[in-house]
């Protein structure tokens, strides 16, 4: 009934039809798979503050700046009091001579007595209970890295790692270290309760 060149016609936009489908799905599924959702979130900061030179450069250390990461359940977000325990004295200026405007940014935060309003990258759900200080303790053996990823080579922090249930699992459920009591199979708890309370 119809022209072999209608019918080819026909299959070849069924078969971009059937791709675009199968292609669609597939990154879809990929982009909103919940391990993806959150890598890569780099959130603009209210001062463009550089890892990369603070923590890479200079080696000032994390715990200076996050200062309860390794007694509370938080580690903290820098106050203007910390930044300025060095740029009070150190204000770096730009090839004319002027302050830089980020020194300035924070200069300003300083005089109104405010706090900066940082946006946090690495943030967990309101529903899972999370204690910073118990995964810094000597015994758990991690290092800042293992959960935020390499931030002394950040210009802006990024998340690394998606943060869900089933990537702190996966470290849970790693073997126990060498020395740990019989009776543990793994790593840390896996019992719902560990994280939901």
């Amino acid at each position: 009934m119809f022209t072999k060149k209608f019918d080819r016609r026909i299959y070849i936009a069924a078969a971009v039809i059937g791709f675009s489908v199968v292609f669609g799905v597939a990154f879809g599924t990929y982009t909103l798979w919940p391990a993806n959702l959150e890598t890569g979130y780099q959130p603009k900061q209210p001062i463009e503050f550089s890892h990369e030179l603070m923590a890479g450069q200079y080696k000032i250390e994390c715990i200076y700046c996050h200062s309860l990461a390794e007694k509370g359940a938080h580690a903290t977000i820098p106050q203007t009091e910390t930044c300025m325990k060095c740029h009070n004295e150190i204000q770096t200026k730009d090839a004319r001579g002027e302050i830089t405007p980020e020194v300035v940014k924070l200069l300003d935060y300083w005089e109104r007595k405010e706090p900066i309003p940082w946006v946090k990258v690495h943030d967990l759900a309101d529903f899972v209970y999370f204690d910073h200080s118990r995964h810094m303790a000597p015994a758990s053996e991690l290092e800042c890295a293992d959960c935020h990823g390499p931030v002394e080579t950040m210009e802006r922090v990024e998340r690394v790692y998606s943060l869900k249930m089933g990537w702190c699992l996966e470290c849970h459920m790693e073997p126990p270290r060498e020395g740990t009591p019989e009776g543990q199979e793994t790593r840390a708890p896996i019992s719902c309760t560990t994280c939901h309370r």
